[in-house]
């Protein structure tokens, strides 16, 4: 596939159990888009250090660019602690400040970005000046915005988010976000449609999608509304399947030839894959055995 995906923000390791696995939802995305065979250009920022040194080690392992990943010498390498909250879900203690909160700017991203065919980026990414600085600038030249907005309190603004709302083409949120967002732009009590229209509408986005765990996803756009329940699966742990969904689902949506239905279902199918294994980026070998 002749497409290449910029995915902006944060780099990391999660600590899961005193474990430490790479992470952060643009590395994630980045991932999961090679093992679809569509290429990514990461923009972030390690620090000079092992775990620094770690992620770019993986990142050249995995065939992915480096050339966007800046090395700071005065911030570390980020890190996530994570637990699983009450609701089985997982919770994330991010250290802060850490590198890519002062991702810099560089005039070559201008035609890695122009010629781009998607822009991913998140709120995280947003919660320290610099590297919001540099995610406005990005987006100066970017044609197809997707906001995985992955809100992690108390790491947000809602002025901040509603400027990046402005700037969405597709969004995709979980249940609870779309609460929080529908708590400032439109009614919880509604109906999901009615609430996801609203936001729609407040800030001309194209296309919503809706991720809701065990119980599947939605998708909203003028021209269709479709529901899906989740595959049945046993499992692991749900680190990086939204990650995994929202590559699965842009591995098709880039290309032409395929339909939205496929595009979903795409997406539905790979963030259950990466819920049955352990880690945000597990190995595709179990893939067709899992799923089959």
């Amino acid at each position: 596939m002749n497409y290449q995906v910029v995915c902006f923000g944060e780099i990391l390791f999660d600590i899961v159990d005193g474990v430490s696995k790479p992470g952060g939802a643009p590395f994630n995305v980045a991932y999961h888009l090679k093992q679809a065979s569509v290429s990514s250009f990461l923009i972030s920022s390690v620090g000079n250090d092992a775990y620094g040194e770690d992620l770019l080690n993986v990142l050249k392992t995995w065939g992915l660019d480096t050339k966007g990943i800046a090395i700071s010498d005065s911030h570390k390498t980020g890190e996530a602690i994570v637990k699983k909250g009450e609701d089985g879900q997982p919770e994330y203690d991010l250290v802060y400040p850490v590198a890519w909160d002062y991702i810099p700017w560089r005039e070559e991203y201008i035609p890695v970005i122009d010629n781009g065919s998607a822009f991913v980026f998140g709120s995280l990414s947003s919660r320290n000046p610099e590297s919001y600085d540099t995610l406005k600038e990005c987006l100066k030249y970017s044609s197809l915005n997707v906001f995985d907005i992955n809100i992690r309190p108390p790491h947000f603004d809602q002025l901040v988010l509603e400027y990046l709302l402005d700037k969405t083409h597709i969004l995709k949120l979980n249940d609870t976000e779309l609460t929080l967002l529908s708590q400032w732009y439109g009614s919880k009590e509604g109906e999901e449609k009615v609430r996801v229209a609203s936001i729609r509408e407040r800030f001309n986005i194209d296309e919503v999608i809706v991720t809701k765990g065990a119980e599947g996803a939605s998708y909203y756009s003028n021209e269709i509304e479709l529901h899906r329940a989740a595959i049945k699966i046993k499992v692991a742990d749900t680190i990086g399947s939204g990650d995994a969904f929202l590559a699965g689902f842009l591995s098709k949506r880039l290309d032409k030839s395929s339909t939205i239905e496929e595009s979903f279902f795409e997406g539905i199918q790979k963030g259950a894959y990466v819920a049955s294994q352990y880690g945000a980026c597990p190995s595709y070998k179990e893939y067709s055995e899992i799923l089959r």
